[in-house]
């Protein structure tokens, strides 16, 4: 701004020199006059002796009032031009003060935008400020939101624990009701155990007579020489008599029951396949009211006669519970006995596109699958399944013979 000032200040003093030029020319001019009459009398003299007077005078005359008329009218005329000059220096000169004005006006205009710039400036530096207080309060509130997530969460969770609690009391409740079913059963059988033993009383007699023979044949006995398996042999009638006892005297026909009504053998054990459903905690608690507990499973035949038993005895659904869980510590299972599971003893159901199982789902109960379960719709080696512990399934229960 202050180098355009300085411009229209040059030009401004080229204004006020510029009348001078004109002054100069009409001095030139009267010089060129003066000159022009010097050489008219030199003329003059040397022509005066050749023409009239008069005449000479008259050319003179006319000469001189030419070269004043050509001499008045450039002098006009350097008026006009140095009126023109004056008219436009005095515009240069407003322009130049509009400019200074104008000038002056931007230096303020600067200073002010500068003054506007530093309070700019300082608003920055206090928004900053505020910025950073206000992502600080974020993060305490975040702290908080966090804080009272974990308490809903946990509040939640007790929740569902008290309303688990409440299940599974209705559950127990389930439980206690199949077990008076299983009672008024065993009234039943009991009452059938009299009727026989009725029926047996009348065989009493016989008995009596067997039991004369008997100790008749063992006085003989003591008297003779004891033969090494004796005892043993006693001992297998003794065991005969308890597990399979003779139900007719006369033909001494004998019939064994191993396991109770409602139960199935194989080999040395008892199985049991429900047709109610519980949670996994409450058929395990129905089985230990049996004298057993939840299946475990320790080979291949076992396995398979399970499945197979599963299968025929169908009746509300095709998963029952066995006695296998990673309660204690996830993903090492562990059989109702304490005992692991065998690497060459497991049958994990293993379904193309989906991955093996077990596989803790966790959408259907955010503490996943932790007990484990037989799906008898699969195959009879890959069958077995991790289910959430709180879902109502049939179940299988064992026992020795």
């Amino acid at each position: 701004m202050a180098f355009h000032s300085a411009g229209f200040l040059g030009k401004r003093q080229t204004v006020v020199r510029a009348p001078i030029c004109p002054v100069a020319g009409l001095s030139a001019l009267c010089l060129l006059l003066l000159l022009s009459c010097v050489a008219l009398a030199v003329i003059y003299n040397n022509e005066s002796h050749s023409r009239p007077k008069w005449k000479s005078l008259l050319l003179d005359y006319q000469n001189i009032s030419d070269g004043l008329l050509t001499a008045a009218a450039a002098n006009g005329h350097l008026k006009r031009v140095n009126d023109l000059l004056e008219d436009r220096g005095l515009r240069l000169q407003q322009r130049a003060e509009l400019l200074n004005g104008t000038s002056a006006d931007l230096r303020s205009a600067h200073l002010t935008l500068s003054l506007a710039s530093a309070e700019l400036a300082e608003q920055i530096t206090n928004l900053t400020s505020a910025n950073q207080r206000l992502a600080r309060e974020r993060e305490r509130l975040l702290r908080e939101a966090a804080g009272r997530e974990a308490a809903e969460r946990n509040a939640s969770r007790n929740a569902r624990r008290l309303a688990d609690s409440e299940e599974e009391g209705r559950r127990l409740s389930e439980a206690n009701g199949l077990l008076r079913e299983e009672l008024l059963r065993e009234r039943e059988e009991n009452q059938r155990l009299l009727e026989v033993s009725g029926r047996l009383r009348g065989e009493a007699e016989d008995l009596s007579n067997d039991l004369t023979e008997l100790q008749e044949e063992n006085r003989e006995l003591k008297t003779e020489r004891r033969e090494p398996g004796v005892e043993s042999v006693r001992e297998a009638f003794r065991s005969l008599d308890l597990y399979c006892p003779v139900v007719t005297p006369r033909t001494k026909e004998r019939i064994c029951r191993k396991c109770l009504d409602g139960w199935r053998l194989f080999e040395n054990k008892c199985y049991f396949f429900s047709s109610q459903t519980l949670t996994w905690s409450s058929s395990r608690s129905w089985c230990r009211t049996q004298g057993g507990d939840l299946l475990v499973v320790d080979s291949q035949p076992e396995q398979s006669f399970v499945f197979q038993s599963s299968q025929v005895l169908q009746l509300s659904g095709r998963r029952l519970w066995i006695g296998l869980s990673d309660r204690e510590d996830e993903g090492e299972w562990r059989w109702v006995d304490g005992s692991r599971v065998l690497s060459d003893v497991q049958f994990w159901l293993s379904r193309p596109g989906l991955g093996p199982e077990p596989d803790d789902w966790k959408l259907d109960d955010p503490r996943g699958e932790d007990c484990g379960l037989l799906d008898a719709s699969e195959q009879a080696l890959g069958s077995w399944m991790d289910g959430s512990c709180e879902e109502s399934y049939r179940w299988i229960c064992e026992k020795n013979v």
